[in-house]
């Protein structure tokens, strides 16, 4: 079992080729290869969310136990983020706006010791969107370039 890290596997059943992560936010050029993950090594009290696309978009699921992704998410993850009970997870979005300036969303769960199945997601990149499920305490910091 893994002890202080996930484990993502490229076949079902935690076989086949394999990547050791700890928590934090991988995006597609952080994983060894892209749409590979079937299944996944879990240590008790660690969250895995994976998602459909690149830049934590698309669909997620969100997985506690070790196992398979399920049918739904074989072999389509391209990014994810793994959280442990004593670090959530950050996530930093950001972009180019249409004029050509940038900037970056930084989210943090303020209390590691709640349900980490909160969601805060930008579902639309502009004008921005955002989903959020279950209302947590949370420090959210906007940062734009100077102008």
């Amino acid at each position: 079992m893994a002890d202080g890290h996930v484990i993502v596997h490229g076949e079902r059943g935690c076989k086949g080729k394999s990547q050791t992560l700890k928590p934090g936010a991988y995006d597609t050029s952080a994983l060894d290869d892209n749409d590979f993950i079937s299944s996944v090594t879990i240590p008790k009290g660690w969250m895995v969310t994976l998602y459909e696309d690149s830049k934590f978009g698309g669909r997620s699921t969100t997985l506690s136990a070790t196992g398979d992704v399920g049918d739904d998410f074989d072999n389509i993850t391209s990014s994810l983020t793994v959280s442990s009970p004593e670090k959530e997870a950050i996530v930093k979005v950001g972009g180019v706006h249409k004029d050509g300036k940038g900037g970056t969303i930084t989210i943090e769960q303020n209390d590691v010791d709640v349900d980490s199945k909160s969601l805060l997601r930008l579902t639309q990149r502009f004008p921005p969107r955002y989903e959020q499920i279950m209302v947590l305490s949370f420090t959210m910091v906007i940062e734009q370039p100077d102008t």
